[in-house]
This record gives C-alpha cells, sequence and structure tokens, in this order.
C-alpha cells in the first residue's frame, strides 16, 4: 500500500483488513515502496499515483512490474489528466 496521506493509508488498509486481506506493508513514498515490497514480495501494490517526493507513483510502479514482476493497482484523487496519461503509460514502459 503506497499513499502519501496518512489518514487514507489507515483507512484503505482498515477497510482491506476487516474485508480479509492481509495488509504487508504501507510507505508514503516510491524509495520506502520499492524497498519494503523487495523485501516482503506482496502479491499486489496499491498505489497512489502522486506523491511526496522526487518519485512519482507511476516511476515506482515501472519498477514493481519490470523488476519485481508485481501487478499494480493505482489510487488516486486526482482529476490531472497528465497523471492519468502517464499512469496508462506505464503498463507499456513495464514491458519494454
Amino acid at each position: 500500500m503506497v499513499e502519501d496521506e496518512a489518514i487514507v493509508s489507515a483507512d484503505i488498509q482498515d477497510r482491506l483488513t476487516a474485508l480479509g486481506y492481509e495488509v504487508a506493508g504501507a510507505a508514503d513514498n516510491g524509495h520506502e515502496a520499492i524497498r519494503k515490497a523487495t523485501e516482503s514480495k506482496p502479491d499486489l501494490v496499491l498505489m497512489d499515483i502522486m506523491l511526496k517526493g522526487d518519485m512519482q507513483g507511476t516511476e515506482a510502479a515501472i519498477y514493481f512490474r519490470s523488476v519485481l514482476h508485481i501487478p499494480v493497482i493505482y489510487l488516486t484523487a486526482s482529476s490531472d489528466e497528465e497523471a492519468f496519461q502517464r499512469a496508462r503509460d506505464t503498463e507499456r514502459m513495464a514491458s519494454s
């Protein structure tokens, strides 16, 4: 779970746990997410598109897909068309 808003992250984690899913870990930036995923090897990553710091969720997602071979589902409250386009393009980039 990668979300930079602590309250949103906690809420999503609580909902996933209530539905019977195990949350392997949470991160609020791309670098931390990659480190944690490398250690815990999750089955899936829920990723916010827009993150604080120098690595956006779309950049981390390319790493998850191409290097760690972990699927990514994006979560976002953003309505930025450019961010949506980058998210759509990550599947193609990860396959290259």
